[in-house]
């Protein structure tokens, strides 16, 4: 018995089938391509474009990947798949897709601006005022106008934007007053008459408060309803800005009481007009007494308060006169076929 029992295991042991090994790699490579991208040309030409890498996972190393077109290459204006591919050391494949956008700079519809006003558009510097009436203009570096020109022409790479400053210091809308200069209305005609503007922006108002009688409003916005009336009928945009805060505590303060209820005025004026309006009040604190874009004078921004205007007018002109891009057409699409009831006939 136990002859036969060696010689089983010796016949089992030369004819039994060896296990079959295990592939670690049963399957091929997979492919996570990168999110899409969108990016602006600035200068509304073909862009480099960097992008992330595609991720592979899984196949027998090793397993190599690569997109086309690749990551930092030049781009043109509109939209181009990417396609990433992955391949293992047995030749299986795995492929994903994603796009790549480049949108052409914004544009806007209008470029030659006009910045109507009085010393705040000139760029008074109320801290280096004297109490002398006849004391010399002293400016801030930065005009609000400068700063406007900068931000404008900073996103609208491809267009020459152009922003005057045609502010004049001690300027009324209607006041009349030996120690002012004449209201504004003519001067405004006169600079809208050149034909150098696509747009005016107002801000004045100020110089008609200073008698601290609320019934100087009236007067001033029906100046400023002729002002805007002027520019429409030439074809000229408008924006009217709203009259920041004045702070009680400055000597030239003291008609603060008085600017809440002329910009209250002039938004329904201006709302008549179907014209945008640059709420500085609000931004400059008026109705918390935040004064601390207002100069030690009280009543002119110093240049924070400067760039505050220039970035106020800016979103306003965005929003309202940024041209609207078309829809991308993403390169390569299949053109739509033409419907069979307006293909020509077969030639037979």
């Amino acid at each position: 018995m136990i002859l036969a029992g060696a010689l089983c295991v010796a016949s089992c042991s030369r004819h039994s089938t060896p296990p079959t090994p295990i592939d670690p790699y049963p399957e091929g490579p997979r492919l996570t391509c990168p999110e899409p991208v969108r990016v602006t040309s600035p200068t509304g030409q073909a862009t480099a474009v960097v992008y992330g890498a595609a991720v592979a996972t899984g196949g027998a190393p090793p397993v190599t990947s690569s997109c086309t077109p690749p990551s930092e290459s030049s781009f043109p204006i509109g939209s181009t798949t990417v396609t990433c591919t992955a391949t293992d050391a047995r030749q299986r494949a795995a492929t994903c897709t994603f796009q790549v956008t480049v949108a052409p700079p914004p544009r806007i519809g209008v470029t030659r601006f006009v910045a109507f006003g009085d010393s705040m558009t000139v760029g008074e510097d109320g801290n280096n005022l004297t109490v002398s009436s006849f004391r010399p203009l002293v400016a801030v570096p930065s005009p609000y106008p400068t700063l406007l020109r900068a931000a404008l022409a900073s996103r609208y790479t491809t267009q020459t934007i152009s922003v005057s400053n045609q502010g004049v210091r001690g300027e009324p809308l209607a006041l009349k007053s030996p120690a002012l200069p004449p209201p504004a209305p003519p001067r405004f005609s006169q600079v809208l008459a050149s034909g150098q503007y696509d747009i005016a922006l107002i801000l004045e108002g100020a110089n008609d408060l200073q008698n601290r009688d609320d019934r100087d409003i009236p007067p001033a916005i029906a100046a400023l309803q002729t002002m805007v009336r002027d520019a429409k009928s030439r074809g000229i945009k408008v924006v009217l800005a709203t009259l920041p805060p004045e702070n009680p505590a400055g000597r030239l303060g003291l008609a603060w009481s008085l600017v809440a209820p002329f910009n209250t005025s002039l938004r329904a004026m201006a709302s008549a007009e179907n014209v945008p309006v640059a709420d500085l009040y609000t931004p400059f604190g008026g109705a918390t007494s935040d004064f601390s874009l207002l100069s030690g004078d009280g009543l002119h921004p110093n240049q924070a308060g400067y760039q505050k205007i220039a970035d106020v007018f800016f979103d306003v002109i965005k929003q309202n006169f940024e041209v609207a891009q078309t829809t991308i057409t993403p390169l390569g699409a299949p053109i739509p076929s033409t419907p069979a009831t307006l293909r020509p006939p077969a030639r037979r």
